[in-house]
């Protein structure tokens, strides 16, 4: 039950992501350009992943470090394949998804995934949810 409820936590990010995106292309980046605009969104988007799983990742309820670990690894599983979609259904070369990984171009993308990857283990640290045994 507890990987079904950090799936829905995660879920919940998506919605944020895709605001995120529709912000700065539709705002910050005409504003400011895409140099400043793409890793503000990057930052952006890592501070609505931390504070969701800040405040959600409570509701799991204590558990194994072990197990805040594996949430970890299916967040980051997730995030990648839901990328990965978006950008076959959107007709976007493999070459353009791995490019959005270019630290180099201000793109975050990459941080973002490893944020997915170890949010709910710090957090769960942090909110001191982790039980021995």
């Amino acid at each position: 039950m507890r990987i079904l409820k950090s799936i829905l936590i995660w879920a919940l990010i998506i919605p944020f992501a895709i605001l995120n995106g529709g912000l700065r292309e539709g705002v910050t980046a005409p504003l400011l350009g895409e140099s400043i605009a793409e890793p503000l969104s990057g930052i952006i988007l890592i501070a609505v992943i931390l504070l969701i799983t800040y405040f959600l990742l409570p509701k799991l309820g204590k558990g194994k470090k072990t197990e805040y670990i594996l949430i970890g690894v299916l967040w980051f599983i997730l995030t990648n394949i839901f990328d990965m979609l978006m950008f076959f259904i959107e007709g976007v070369p493999i070459r353009e998804f791995l490019y959005a990984f270019d630290i180099r171009t201000g793109n975050l993308w990459s941080i973002i995934v490893i944020v997915c990857l170890i949010a709910p283990i710090l957090i769960a640290k942090k909110r001191k949810l982790i039980v021995e045994n």
